[in-house]
């Protein structure tokens, strides 16, 4: 396998992995395969350019999947936090 091949498949692999671990809510895991993501697809697209242009748009829809996952969590958070921050102003006009 030549290296533009192996370059594909690890680019491909990375972005699943992250796909995955966002679908899975697994965000420490998450970080630790985003953190290294930028410096690989750099250098990949400096290396190959053009040549990764199919490569590229299976990246983009995983992108796409990734952030609607981390969109639909921050919401769940943000209504979480709603709700302990009504809960907490409850709290305090009863002990006031």
């Amino acid at each position: 396998m030549d290296s533009l091949e192996v370059t594909k498949l690890k680019l491909l692999t990375h972005s699943k992995n992250m796909l995955d671990a966002a679908q899975k809510k697994d965000w420490n895991r998450f970080s630790d395969l985003e953190s290294g993501w930028m410096f690989l697809l750099q250098s990949s697209v400096k290396c190959y350019g053009d040549a990764l242009q199919l490569t590229g748009e299976e990246l983009i829809k995983d992108n796409q999947k990734i952030q609607a996952c981390m969109g639909k969590e921050q919401r769940v958070l943000l209504d979480q936090l709603g709700k302990n921050t009504k809960n907490i102003s409850s709290i305090k006009s009863y002990l006031e």
